[in-house]
C-alpha cells in the first residue's frame, strides 16, 4: 500500500534545519478594551480621589454602565482578574449590597459624581482613606462611618 504524496514538499540541503513555525498570536479578550484590570487596579482609585478633591464630595457615586444598559452603583471593588471585575454594588431601590461579576468587554462607561441626596448615600463608593468596617456591616453603616470620619476633621 502506498501513501499519497504530499502536495508541497521542500527539500533542504544537508545541515539546514527548518525554522519552527509559530502559531499566530491571537488577541486576548481584553486587548484594546479601555476598562481592564489596570484601570480598576491603578486608575479608578486615584481618579475618584482627584474628583473628590476638586468637587468637595464626601461620598462619591461611581456608576458603571454595561453595554446592555444596566447601571451598577459601585461601592467598592471586590476582585479583579484578567477578564472580569467583581463589584460590590447597591441599587437605588434596595439597601442591601450585591456582588456582581462584570466582564471587561461589556463595560461601556464609568462615571464619578458627587451625591448630595442624603437618601441615596448608600450608593456611594467606599474610599480608602476611611477605616473600612468588617465585610458583614450593612452599606448604611459604611456611609455613617464615612460621614463620622469627615465630621471629626
Amino acid at each position: 500500500m502506498t501513501q499519497p504524496a504530499p502536495t508541497r514538499v521542500i527539500y533542504l540541503p544537508p545541515g539546514v534545519v527548518p525554522t519552527p513555525v509559530q502559531a499566530p498570536q491571537v488577541p486576548s479578550a481584553t486587548d484594546g478594551v479601555p476598562f481592564n484590570r489596570a484601570f480598576f487596579e491603578t486608575v479608578l482609585g486615584p481618579s475618584i480621589q482627584s474628583f473628590c478633591s476638586q468637587t468637595e464630595c464626601t461620598v462619591p457615586v461611581v456608576e458603571l454602565t454595561t453595554v446592555d444598559g444596566t447601571t451598577h452603583y459601585v461601592n467598592g471593588i471586590s476582585g479583579v482578574s484578567d477578564s472580569w471585575v467583581a463589584l460590590h454594588t447597591s441599587q437605588p431601590d434596595h439597601d442591601h449590597p450585591t456582588q456582581v461579576f462584570v466582564p471587561f468587554v461589556t463595560i461601556f462607561r464609568v462615571e464619578i459624581h458627587p451625591e448630595h441626596d442624603e437618601r441615596r448615600r448608600h450608593l456611594g463608593f467606599v474610599t480608602g482613606h476611611v477605616a473600612e468596617p468588617p465585610p458583614t456591616a450593612p452599606v448604611q453603616a459604611v456611609a455613617r462611618t464615612n460621614r463620622a470620619a469627615k465630621a471629626k476633621k
